[in-house]
């Protein structure tokens, strides 16, 4: 599956494929934009197939319901939801348009890759573990994007190695990219989703 879709400040593609002979992917993902911010999420629930879905799904209905919410709050609400499932591992960024910040929390083994222009590519380490509804405390990182900034969010059944950092910095669009990383290697004992964006804000 390729989707893409097109805000005011930003434009997002993503790319999808469930765990060989699955036809549920057991990833989720939300993005939304409002005049302040634009939200971008991804959970993997833990194993495949629908109870994986149902985890990654909880999450994403938290997020999508508190978005306007600080990002420690809508980790600790997801946790809450998730000790009713399996579990999953989350990922939230949120890019602050006014501040021109990106705040970016994570627990498990979904990356995420920003690019600033003029500058390295930004690959934050997250958070080892799951979120099963045990307490936690949530790492929140930031960073600035001076205007404008690309950015890769994708959990562990992509194949995206240190090389393909460039895909970021010499993106030409969103569209172009994911259609790029679709045709990457997929670890097909497990779902795979990327999400590729391109922040434009407003001065």
């Amino acid at each position: 599956m390729i989707e893409h879709h097109s805000f005011n400040n930003v434009k997002v593609s993503a790319f999808q494929v469930p765990k060989a002979g699955n036809d549920l992917c057991g990833d989720s993902f939300f993005f939304y934009e409002t005049s302040r911010y634009f939200i971008c999420a991804l959970a993997d629930g833990l194993g495949s197939g629908s109870l994986a879905k149902d985890a990654s799904k909880a999450a994403m209905r938290i997020v999508e319901e508190h978005h306007d919410e600080e990002i420690t709050s809508i980790m600790e609400r997801c946790n809450t939801v998730l000790r009713q499932t399996r579990g999953a591992v989350l990922a939230v960024v949120k890019f602050d348009f006014e501040t021109q910040t990106v705040h970016y929390a994570s627990v498990g083994n979904i990356r995420f890759m920003l690019a600033v222009k003029d500058e390295k590519v930004v690959h934050p380490l997250s958070t080892l573990g799951f979120l099963a509804g045990k307490p936690q405390k949530f790492k929140i990182q930031q960073f600035s994007f001076k205007g404008e900034a690309a950015f890769m969010l994708y959990s562990d059944g992509m194949e995206i190695h240190t090389q393909s950092r460039n895909i970021l910095s010499r993106m030409i669009s969103p569209e172009d990219a994911v259609f790029y990383i679709s045709q990457l290697p997929v670890n097909t004992s497990d779902d795979a989703t990327c999400l590729v964006g391109r922040i434009r804000a407003s001065e």
